[in-house]
């Protein structure tokens, strides 16, 4: 799978962008605050149906005008399709591949990892939470319907709680809170049972100690068996009393922590800066690889601003990591060291300049 061809008009400071990408290895080079996440931003958000930045949709809109569209083509093994955005803020935004209405998240399977993916290791739990629910819900789509499902049942708990309901109307929305969220929960073990092993082998891969390397998931006041039974009935009740005193839902996957640690430390208190970088891209690649398997097709790969952290070593190890998957974007700053960091490997450069994409340039 490969997007052959790429269109975005009115999105953030770029100009009218109409593209014909090759399927390979393709860098995306210019200066900071030019418009090169921007653009990567853009097939980012045309693949998953939502952006890592989580803007509101007048923030996708370039400055005085009044919509935005975005459209790839895509080559999937011998056939291909069209699939579109139209973005007016205020209004749904309008889904189509083919023609038909479809979903943001349907067709286009890619993972990317921004600067800001750092905030999966060292940021609060919630964090961590919705990466993983992101992660399970772009394979599976029932997952996202059951955590939207989840928060609307635990917004209405906690105002009951807030409004000192009875008992009768409070149970009975604990009960569905505690069959969602069994699933919810049931959902994450499952995945990072898979997802666990491919991220200890990239840390691997990338230079680092794989055998010091470990992913726990700690739920919130209860417990989970092998058998991922979860005792959460008795864990409500557990907390009745408190939850009424502090008027607020303290039991469920909503308070749950995913920890990554390091011979049982976790890494956000005691892992270097190399070990994070690479931990974090390890945790995109590895999500790359659940995709793959499950799905028995090629990933396509973003990489933002991520060559500049690294060394020659570190950066090698990466190099043979994605070159062997396909099309991968990369987003440089410097074009005097393209040659250097890529070698001789067959690359696409596209400019990118005040928000103007360049012509293409090729080295091999």
């Amino acid at each position: 799978m490969f997007i052959q061809e790429v269109k975005c008009v009115h999105w953030r400071n770029l100009e009218k962008v109409e593209l014909s990408l090759s399927d390979n290895f393709i860098v995306v080079q210019g200066e900071n605050a030019q418009g090169k996440t921007n653009f990567l931003e853009a097939l980012y958000f045309l693949a998953r149906g939502r952006s890592f930045r989580h803007p509101k949709d007048h923030e996708l809109v370039r400055w005085g005008e009044t919509h935005a569209y975005l459209s790839a083509k895509v080559i999937d093994g011998s056939s291909y399709f069209l699939k579109e955005v139209s973005i007016c803020p205020g209004q749904k935004k309008e889904w189509k591949i083919n023609g038909h209405p479809s979903s943001g998240k349907k067709g286009i399977w890619l993972v990317g990892y921004f600067p800001s993916d750092g905030e999966i290791i060292d940021g609060p739990p919630q964090v961590r939470r919705e990466f993983l629910d992101e992660a399970i819900g772009f394979i599976y789509p029932s997952h996202t319907t059951l955590t939207n499902q989840y928060d609307k049942l635990l917004v209405r708990r906690n105002l009951l709680l807030r409004e000192h309901a009875g008992d009768e109307l409070l149970n009975t929305y604990t009960e569905k809170l505690i069959a969602i969220g069994k699933k919810v929960v049931q959902g994450r073990l499952q995945y990072l049972k898979l997802y666990s092993q491919y991220l200890k082998d990239y840390y691997s891969r990338l230079g680092m100690n794989k055998a010091s390397l470990r992913v726990r998931y700690q739920p919130a006041r209860y417990e989970v068996t092998d058998e991922l039974v979860l005792n959460l009935e008795k864990a409500f009740e557990a907390m009745r009393e408190e939850e009424r005193e502090r008027e607020i839902t303290l039991v469920g996957p909503h308070r749950d922590e995913i920890f990554f640690e390091k011979n049982t430390y976790e890494f956000r208190h005691f892992g270097s800066q190399g070990e994070k970088k690479s931990l974090a891209l390890s945790i995109k690649l590895a999500e790359m690889s659940v995709i793959q398997l499950i799905k028995k097709c090629q990933v396509i790969v973003i990489l933002d601003d991520v060559f500049s952290e690294l060394d020659r070593y570190h950066r090698e190890l990466l190099l043979t990591e994605v070159t062997s998957q396909g099309q991968v974007f990369v987003s440089i700053t410097d074009e005097n060291t393209s040659r250097e960091r890529f070698g001789k490997k067959t690359v696409t450069t596209i400019q990118v300049c005040e928000g103007r994409l360049g012509e293409k340039s090729y080295n091999g």
